[in-house]
């Protein structure tokens, strides 16, 4: 998944009914793995129930034995539950997966849940008991950071920026990860410095974070550079594109943007491929390209028929 994005519980009924149930077979693993795929194309495509049913029904196919695989649909089918509206479902899942292994990562998730439902003291004790249990991994404490700063508590969130960076760099995903924390702290010279150890010692996607430090800094010539870079090794996935491209708009560089969001349309998985086609009708209509905007409306609107927001404004871009 990844991180990132991005685990699964054979002994909590709720999640994982008839797991148990039945004996091992090639079959049954084939269709495991069929029902995980699929799940995965309903997220895709915007089918978040049915997307929930085959994740469960993947789960289903598992024969009494919790490994990766079963713990990885887990994270998926709790997902899908959040993306359906289904929130208190997600929120079982990732404890369901707690009771049974304390992961961390499904400790940060269910924080961030909390902070979604407005109760940030269950969602602060999740990140602090995720951050124990994980207290070297830079990206959690990013992770907390940022899911701080969204619901108002950017300077807290600044407190774990600098925990992490109390960790001693070693690796070169240990010196990306410190660039981006100076980056988020609008100290480019270190963050470029760092990124550029990593660089050094052939982290591809460092470039993309270096990109991301010089865009900060105001030198866009010098961004382009290092997100092509990025770009070109082949690496960069969906979510490094859609962001390649907001930050493209925000510089009022559209048609770069375009360039971008179609890159990412046109790869062979792209998990986020409604937000994608919204921000590129966006980019057109910012582009002063109105007809090419509702054109790409009329396809977004056949695919995600249930947007009402897409909707109204498919209105107004007929009035154009």
């Amino acid at each position: 998944m990844t991180k990132n994005k991005y685990i699964a519980l054979a002994l909590t009924a709720a999640l994982t009914a008839g797991m148990l149930a039945g004996c091992g077979s090639s079959d049954k693993s084939k269709d495991k793995d069929a029902y995980r795929q699929y799940g995965i194309n309903c997220i895709e495509n915007g089918n978040y129930d049915d997307a929930v049913d085959a994740f469960q029904k993947a789960l289903n196919q598992s024969v009494g034995s919790v490994g990766e695989e079963e713990l990885d649909i887990c994270y998926y089918k709790a997902k899908a539950q959040y993306l359906s509206g289904d929130a208190d479902g997600a929120m079982e899942t990732y404890t369901a997966i707690i009771d049974y292994n304390g992961d961390s990562d499904a400790y940060y998730l269910r924080g961030c849940l909390y902070f979604a439902q407005n109760d940030s003291d269950k969602g602060m004790a999740d990140f602090k008991k995720a951050l124990k249990d994980d207290s070297k991994n830079y990206e959690l404490y990013i992770g907390v950071y940022e899911t701080l700063s969204k619901y108002g508590m950017a300077d807290q969130g600044n407190e774990y920026l600098q925990e992490a960076l109390k960790l001693e760099a070693k690796k070169a995903d240990d010196f990306m990860q410190v660039g981006r924390i100076y980056t988020i702290l609008g100290d480019y010279d270190k963050a470029v410095d760092n990124l550029q150890k990593a660089i050094d010692e052939k982290l591809v996607k460092a470039n993309y974070y270096m990109g991301e430090a010089y865009q900060k800094k105001g030198d866009n010539d010098s961004a382009q550079q290092y997100f092509q870079t990025y770009l070109d090794s082949g690496e960069a996935d969906t979510y490094d594109l859609m962001n390649m491209g907001q930050s493209q708009m925000d510089d009022g560089n559209y048609d770069t943007a375009i360039t971008y969001f179609q890159t990412a349309l046109d790869m062979e998985s792209v998990p986020n491929k409604q937000q994608i086609m919204k921000a590129m009708i966006i980019a057109y209509e910012y582009s002063g390209d109105f007809a090419t905007a509702k054109s790409q409306m009329e396809e977004y609107m056949k695919e995600f028929p249930d947007d009402q927001d897409a909707s109204r404004e498919y209105q107004f871009l007929e009035t154009r």
